[in-house]
């Protein structure tokens, strides 16, 4: 049941919402449990949610149909007296919060009988008050007895699985034309709750991102992410030339990253190897295997460089999957799995790709060429950002003008990078993105000879993490924790030495 990961976690969460618009619709609390779980049921068959869905909006979307074809109702209230259409509608919107051109393309109807149908109920129910009713609507459900739906919604997918396998096994035996006229037009999928049909390549070579390794199954453990590096690409240095074989544009050329996570002895179980120091600080290696590291693009060798993007705590993860084709989450604690965006084809990463998140872990940015989808990993809602750039996207070009590698911080509002100092060591810049002055020039520590630097990243938003190596023989000499405001340094312990590093949480044991 690992494709219901988070399922149990949705019902638990939104059970008492489902069941107050239910009890809105039917008046009896019995209708409005077997209501809500056959639009659980509706949710669970189509589990994960895809990109464009917030399975909240699918329940209910769905209980409004349901409602519609069956409505059956127990008291006489003046809600209930109410026309059916005319009751879901005002529902819908005054306590669901749907808008009227939501529910107009959601029932097939036209938003001008949306807008008459719930303006002569408010007019009706609360003398033409909304506010007034959307109060009330909100009082009566939530009056609502909820048990715990989680079990019963589980039950029922299980019985409907072990139905589908006895009934695949009748149908292979009933000759393919006779199927086939049954099935969707070749090239569409149902996938949405509002009945939405998507067009999918009709072969795989039209995709961004071609056959690759397995998708990373997601260890359930309490254990946090310290940091990530990339695993070697096969084609680095492996051809006769020196150079990767030219490949198709959009298509992932090297996938594959290692995390290092860190925990105490209670994280161990879901984890294959696990080494511990001493009691309660113990460490474990996973491998990523279908984490893009480099995206072809152009009719050459050239390609992006992709990285993961690690939470500040540890707990998540988002990249480029080479296995699904599209940006993927996912929740260490939980288990839980989150697509960040559609499948990807070679128009959406012509001009470059990546993904973001905040320090918390909350939100996810996707960038497609132009494009930036917002994910709230807690409820799966994905919205389409405005045009318009941050100020550190648009200071990039002069950063790219003035230092070969800078780091953002987690608000934006400032850039690191370091630059030449007069004694032969290098100084860590503090830049404001804004006016792009230089907001704090800081010394780092010479060790006795000069010592070149390089900005990792912000672990959070006041400190920056830079390795020092030494100038004359390239040695290493540490991982360094900068304030960005004092200067004050902390050496970080237990970092690789290598070209790439991902931090993650590097406050844990």
């Amino acid at each position: 049941m690992r494709r219901y990961t988070g399922y149990r976690d949705f019902i638990q969460r939104d059970q008492r919402l489902l069941v107050g618009t239910a009890l809105l619709l039917t008046g009896s609390h019995d209708q409005a449990i077997r209501l809500t779980l056959g639009s659980l049921r509706s949710v669970g068959l189509s589990w994960p949610p895809t990109l464009w869905e917030n399975p909240t909006v699918h329940a209910q979307i769905t209980m409004y149909r349901r409602y519609l074809r069956r409505p059956v109702t127990t008291r006489a209230t003046a809600l209930l007296r109410l026309p059916p259409l005319r009751r879901v509608l005002v529902v819908a919107c005054l306590h669901d919060g749907r808008t009227h051109e939501e529910m107009a393309t959601a029932l097939g109807l036209s938003q001008e009988v949306v807008e008459t149908e719930v303006s002569e109920a408010v007019t009706a129910l609360a003398k033409g008050d909304a506010k007034r009713l959307g109060t009330r609507l909100a009082t009566t459900a939530g009056e609502a007895s909820v048990p715990d739906l989680a079990t019963r919604s589980m039950r029922a997918l299980r019985r409907r699985r072990v139905r589908g396998a006895v009934l695949t096994a009748v149908a292979g035996l009933v000759p393919v034309g006779l199927i086939a006229a049954f099935t969707l037009q070749q090239g569409q999928v149902w996938n949405s709750a509002l009945g939405e049909r998507n067009q999918i390549a009709s072969t795989r070579a039209d995709s961004a991102v071609g056959p690759g390794p397995q998708a990373w199954q997601t260890p359930r453990t309490s254990f946090t992410i310290r940091y990530a590096v990339p695993d070697k690409c096969p084609d680095d240095g492996a051809s006769t030339d020196g150079k990767p074989a030219p490949s198709r544009a959009g298509k992932v050329t090297c996938a594959g990253w290692t995390l290092k996570l860190t925990g105490g002895d209670e994280g161990r179980p879901a984890l294959e190897s696990v080494e511990c120091e001493r009691p309660g600080h113990c460490e474990s290696t996973v491998k990523v295997p279908d984490a893009a590291q480099h995206l072809a693009h152009g009719d050459d060798w050239s390609y992006w460089r992709l990285t993961p993007a690690i939470s500040g705590d540890g707990r998540r993860i988002a990249y480029l999957s080479a296995a699904e084709g599209r940006y993927v989450a996912h929740d260490l604690h939980s288990g839980e799995k989150r697509y960040l965006s559609p499948s990807l084809v070679p128009a959406d990463t012509e001009t470059g790709t990546g993904v973001s998140v905040s320090r918390d872990g909350g939100v996810f940015v996707v960038e497609l060429s132009g494009r930036r989808l917002r994910t709230d990993f807690a409820t799966g809602a994905v919205t389409s950002l405005p045009e318009g750039r941050t100020a550190a996207e648009k200071s990039a070009d002069w950063m790219r003008e003035n230092y070969r590698v800078w780091s953002d911080s987690p608000s934006g509002r400032f850039s690191a990078a370091v630059s030449p100092g007069k004694g032969g060591s290098d100084r860590l810049h503090v830049i404001d993105a804004r006016t792009r002055k230089v907001f704090r020039d800081l010394p780092l520590p010479s060790l006795g000879d000069p010592t070149s630097a390089e900005v990792l990243g912000w672990p959070n938003v006041r400190e920056v993490v830079v390795k020092l190596t030494d100038k004359r023989t390239g040695d290493l000499l540490g991982f360094f924790r900068v304030d960005a405001i004092t200067g004050r340094l902390h050496r970080v312990a237990g970092l690789p030495d290598g070209e790439t590093i991902v931090l993650g949480d590097l406050t844990g044991p």
